[in-house]
């Protein structure tokens, strides 16, 4: 496939969806790869499991229900060999059967050897079989505990979404559900884990342990966990669930923070579904080294060690967050996506949707301090920049092949997903939200659900037709621009309301007078936007569903009026320029919420022409005097601004400017914070204070970088810790600028490079690969990667070198060429996952619009044109390259002369 129609075909999925509300999940509708005539009931599965061996082995029998006689069984199977195959029915005999794989669909056929087909009705399938370790953090993979000796291996799973037919050979689709009853077998010394508690070890003659599990409740396929090593246990209890927290030995008490977390919500989880925890017990793995992120395996989630450790005297505060938010995502997993399945992977986000929405809200609740309704926009914000191209999809995005389910697992999943139902849930109210939430799972446990299912019972329960609303946001890809215009007549405002698709290259009528989307022929798709309007203490609640409408409201008041009061809408607001004008002046002063929506839209407005570019730079200037609430917040938006900026005039005159304007700007907000901790401030002050020691650092702040590099070496001289908060931040600008007078020299390089390879701690190696990837030149940036490729460093940390030096010190061009160069070598490292991104990770902050048709070029060349091509990261990466180039190329000059003047 050419780039070309690569870039048609993505255009023509951007399209909306038209069709009827969602149906509510029926089995024999919903669509599968494979014959849902055969149902698996339940699975017998034994493992040979050895952490020091690269291979395993395994027996599964599945007893099966058939509604109609069958010549053959499919099931999926993939990297596994087969060794023995046969079927028993309730009184024959065995019959043997003929494995037949099919590597393209990743199945065998299993076709009985006497020629006779396979009966309706029950029976027992059994397969022998073997296959390989893992070296990355997928399927059945292999961790190594760092500073052990001799080194220790652990092994883990990671089944989702298509993984578990890489452990047993199944029917591995969210659909099919059933109980599954393991055992394992190991060597002697070793624990075994998975999803239910063990009943049993039994020592065998061969001095072998057998690990026997109770059976799991009926579940899909992907939630299958399994670990074996050597593990210290945190134990705790709460809702009447014993908890445990699982780790490498030595790190037991690093888990305590995480116990707390899931002490404090699972039992919040329990009453606000009406459901309790459906387990015996719930267990919490911490991974080292291998594997990225967190898994909700039901019963035993795992986690990089990164993820759920936390060390007081060490970690930062923005760790201790994560930790937090990533804990509540994975414990809400175990109602929603296990009690309750997605019914199909083109409903994934009933899974992680809410997952992402319900840990931001307990977070909220035991947090108040940290304001994560409004750290939360950030990142709400960049999904809106993906959601604006056409390289978009809808949240449903209708069907998904089993080679693309990885790209589902997006920000439009999970941000823009969470963001909706955040959106709905103001417009309904909590407590209706939360009545159909509970009857939702209490109708839907221990099976399936779609969309409908969902939409029912909340609309039940709030008494609207939630369903139409809903389905304008979840089955079209994008999201509305709503131009609001205001006059005095009469004595009475008059509103004048228009809604369009915003998109991230605005054409020219879209720019100036906001015309309806002319990608539709002038009618374009159409939102039920539920607008919040607050005008003085005034609030005013409008559904509007039209392309064009008007309200009155009583009295002219000489407040300007607001949109998207409390910042909980996911749309974009254009006013008039003299109420933009009005608002802008008035920024500092507003709530926090809505000056946060005011900022992040002027900034989208301004970046795509809409408005001229120096509101944005206006808006940066007005930000030191925002008042306390929500202050913190405010800056981390217009550092991030500051950033993805520096990004698109990467090597122009403008880039210098801009820094010159981050320095003075950035730099006061860092000097009145100060550099050290002070007794009694709050939470946001001491997490804000690191992110703009670590943003100026990035953006090559000499001051910065050697007022951190001081600090580094005070505390290495006297013995003293740098404080745990400031840690990180410090260690990465300290390390930042190399080859400048300010910055580290080869010798220190060397030195950072010998610590990321003895570093015992996960935590400590992100810190460590940061400070590496910061600041660096092109022939360092090449350097490091030839250095990745080369050293004994494991799979999730050598293969991020590219995607930071790129983020990190604006060396795509440098990353993109030796990924290219050694494309074998990086391809091994990323795995079959993880390679699909590689190239669109490291292109995706270039402003060189050349590099977004070589990119989809090399993607098809690297890696073909089927379903596992990479072509959505592709595209996405193109769009976003492409919106740079073009911002670089009108604005350039403008933010010179901006930019100068905010550093003067």
């Amino acid at each position: 496939m050419t780039a070309g129609v690569l870039a048609a075909v993505l255009a023509l999925a951007g399209q909306a969806v038209a069709g009827a509300p969602p149906e509510r999940f029926r089995y024999e509708t919903t669509p599968s790869v494979l014959d849902k005539a055969v149902r698996p009931l339940h699975y017998r599965l034994a493992l040979e499991l050895d952490p020091a061996r690269d291979d395993f082995r395994g027996e599964v029998t599945i007893t099966l229900q058939l509604r109609q006689a069958r010549p053959l069984i499919e099931l999926h199977a993939h990297e596994l060999t087969a060794l023995a195959a046969s079927l028993q029915g309730p009184r024959g005999e065995p019959r043997a059967l003929e494995v037949r794989p099919d590597a393209e669909r990743q199945t065998w056929r299993l076709v009985p050897r006497d020629g006779r087909p396979v009966p309706a009705g029950r029976q027992r399938l059994t397969l022998r079989y073997s296959g390989p370790v893992h070296a990355q953090g997928h399927g059945l993979y292999h961790a190594t505990v760092p500073g052990s000796q001799p080194p220790q291996r652990m092994l883990a799973t990671k089944l989702e979404a298509v993984h578990a037919r890489t452990l047993f050979p199944g029917f591995d689709e969210p659909l099919f559900r059933a109980a599954f009853e393991l055992s394992v077998r190991t060597p002697a010394g070793l624990e075994a884990l998975s999803n239910m508690p063990r009943q049993r070890s039994v020592t065998l003659a061969d001095g072998h342990l057998q690990h026997h599990f109770a059976a799991t409740p009926a579940m899909p396929s992907y939630l299958v966990a399994v670990a074996v090593g050597r593990f210290d246990v945190l134990e705790g209890r709460a809702a009447g669930v014993p908890l445990r927290i699982l780790t490498a030995p030595g790190k037991r008490e690093l888990g305590r923070y995480a116990l707390q977390v899931t002490e404090q919500v699972l039992p919040a989880y329990s009453r606000y579904f009406g459901q309790p925890y459906a387990l015996p017990r719930l267990d919490q793995l911490a991974v080292p080294g291998t594997r990225r992120g967190a898994m909700e395996d039901w019963g035993l989630i795992s986690y990089a060690e990164n993820l759920l450790l936390f060390d007081p005297a060490r970690s930062s505060a923005n760790t201790q967050r994560w930790i937090y938010n990533i804990v509540a995502h994975e414990v809400s997993h175990q109602w929603f996506g296990n009690l309750v399945t997605a019914a199909s992977w083109s409903e994934i986000w009933l899974n992680e949707a809410f997952a992402t929405w319900m840990a931001a809200k307990v977070t909220d609740r035991f947090n108040p301090a940290w304001q994560v309704r409004l750290n939360d926009r950030l990142e709400i914000d960049e999904s809106m920049g993906t959601d604006a191209t056409d390289a978009t999809r809808a949240i449903r995005s209708g069907p998904v092949g089993e080679q693309q389910v990885d790209d589902v697992f997006d920000d439009i999943t999970y941000t823009k997903g969470g963001a909706v139902l955040g959106m709905l849930e103001q417009w309904l109210g909590e407590e209706r939200f939360q009545h159909g939430l509970a009857s939702y799972m209490r109708e839907r446990r221990l099976s399936n659900a779609t969309a409908g299912d969902l939409w029912f019972h909340i609309g039940r329960a709030a008494g609207r037709d939630v369903a139409g609303v809903a389905s304008s946001w979840t089955d079209q890809p994008g999201f509305p621009l709503v131009h609001i215009e205001t006059r005095c007549e009469a004595g009475r405002t008059v509103v004048d309301l228009r809604q369009q698709r915003f998109r991230q290259e605005g054409r020219q009528d879209d720019r100036q007078n906001g015309a309806a989307d002319a990608s539709s022929g002038g009618t374009g798709p159409r939102w039920q936007i539920p607008l919040r309007l607050a005008r003085g203490g005034e609030l005013h609640q409008h559904l509007l569903r039209g392309e064009h409408e008007q309200l009155t409201l009583k009295g002219c008041r000489p407040e300007p009026l607001i949109a998207n009061a409390d910042g909980v809408g996911y749309y974009r607001v254009a006013y008039d320029p003299a109420q933009r004008a009005e608002l802008l002046r008035r920024l500092p002063g507003l709530a926090p919420a809505d000056r946060l929506v005011l900022f992040t839209d002027t900034a989208a407005l301004a970046q795509t022409g809409r408005v001229p570019m120096t509101e944005l730079v206006q808006a940066l200037g007005r930000v030191p005097q925002a008042a306390e609430p929500g202050r913190a917040a405010l800056w981390r938006l217009a550092a991030d601004q500051f950033t993805n900026l520096d990004h698109t005039l990467a090597g122009s005159p403008a880039q210098a400017a801009l820094r010159a304007a981050a320095g003075r700007l950035i730099g006061a907000e860092l000097q009145r914070l100060g550099w050290g901790p002070r007794a009694g401030e709050e939470a946001e002050t001491e997490a804000l204070r690191a992110d703009l020691i670590g943003v100026l650092g990035r953006l090559g702040d000499g001051a910065t970088i050697t007022q951190a590099r001081r600090l580094l070496a005070q505390s290495e001289s006297s013995g003293q810790p740098l404080p745990a908060s400031l840690r990180s931040a410090v260690i990465r600008s300290a390390a930042a600028g190399a080859g400048t007078a300010a910055g580290a020299g080869d010798a220190e390089l060397a030195a950072l490079r010998q610590q990321l390879l003895q570093a015992t701690s996960e935590e400590d190696r992100w810190i460590l690969l940061g400070a590496l990837t910061t600041g660096r030149s092109a022939a360092e940036a090449t350097a490091l990667l030839d250095w990745a490729l080369q050293a004994e460093l494991p799979t999730n940390v050598a293969g991020a070198f590219p995607r930071r030096l790129a983020m990190h010190s604006g060396q795509a061009a440098a990353a993109y060429a030796h990924v290219l160069t050694h494309w074998a070598a990086w391809e091994r490292l990323a795995g079959p996952r993880e390679r699909r991104s590689l190239l669109p990770d490291i292109a995706y902050v270039a402003a060189d619009a050349s590099l977004a048709d070589r990119l989809l070029a090399d993607q098809v060349r690297l890696l073909g044109s089927g379903e596992a091509d990479g072509s959505t990261p592709a595209a996405r990466a193109a769009a976003q390259i492409r919106h740079r180039a073009a911002l670089r190329s009108r604005e350039a000059q403008a933010l010179t002369e901006a930019f100068e003047r905010l550093a003067r």
